[in-house]
């Protein structure tokens, strides 16, 4: 099973480079602000990534909000460990190390 991009690119019939005169806002790279983090690779089933799409196309219509994989993979992986936590004394709140 091949796994299919979340936007495919379209055509782009008729496009050419762009002229050096027009000035395009690039996006900030980086870090985000807020607590030290670090970068995980996971690797998963293909069926379950098209379930996780799935899940944020619904997510964003319904809310309006722009959501991405690692959002939710941090989202779910904070919730999981919370409910599984035995003594909320060991709890921390999202964002914080460990």
């Amino acid at each position: 099973m091949t796994a299919v991009p979340r936007h495919p690119r379209q055509a782009q019939e008729g496009r050419g480079p762009q002229p050096r005169g027009d000035h395009i806002p690039q996006k900030k790279a980086g870090r985000p602000k807020g607590a030290p983090s670090t970068i995980v690779n996971l690797r998963i089933p293909l069926d379950l990534l098209a379930r996780l799409d799935r899940y944020i196309d619904r997510l964003e219509v319904q809310t309006g909000l722009k959501a991405n994989r690692g959002m939710i993979a941090r989202r779910a992986l904070a919730y999981f460990l919370e409910t599984r936590t035995p003594d909320p004394r060991e709890r921390k709140p999202e964002g914080t190390n460990r």
